[in-house]
């Protein structure tokens, strides 16, 4: 806990806890997180959505984090729901649309999981994870055709596919 005050005090200080800094504070718990989610820290990833759910209490991005965590944490009808709010609250949200696609063909949901990644591949047909996920549920099916269709899709974009997306590079203009 000790630990976790000095990183929220040194977050504080180095963004600001003025209104105006409130979507750079929000993004660096929100990568924060993230980093804590891939290490496998889940109290602590929980703790930084908190922090963004106390800045932007209806963003789908703490949704989608609360997804994830519960998604680890094995509670998968809970991740369900919380990908659903995510993409509740804003539906071309590509990274909610593949994970409660993906979700849904680890729960036997065929329809919607192919619901949920169609939705991913035209709102972003660059999405290689989708076509990957849409390749296994037709896979799955037995409709190797189509599974073979999806899996070179989403070879042929990852291929082309930054390591990390173009977002996160801070541009001067």
């Amino acid at each position: 806990k000790q630990w976790y005050q000095h990183r929220v005090r040194g977050i504080d200080s180095a963004v600001g806890c003025d209104q105006s800094n409130w979507g750079a504070q929000a993004e660096v718990w929100y990568t924060i997180a993230d980093v804590f989610l891939s290490d496998g820290m889940l109290p602590d990833s929980q703790k930084c959505v908190d922090e963004v759910r106390q800045l932007f209490p209806l963003s789908h991005l703490v949704s989608y984090m609360n997804g994830r965590i519960r998604e680890a944490e094995g509670q998968l009808d809970e991740a369900e729901q919380q990908y659903i709010n995510s993409v509740t609250l804003s539906p071309r949200h590509v990274p909610s649309l593949v994970a409660l696609g993906r979700l849904q063909i680890d729960l036997g949901k065929p329809l919607l999981a192919e619901h949920y990644l169609t939705e991913a591949t035209k709102a972003k047909p660059d999405q290689f994870e989708a076509w990957h996920h849409l390749g296994v549920l037709h896979q799955g099916q037995e409709n190797h055709q189509q599974a073979t269709e999806c899996f070179l899709t989403s070879l042929r974009f990852e291929s082309t596919s930054p390591i990390r997306p173009y977002t996160v590079l801070q541009w001067k203009i």
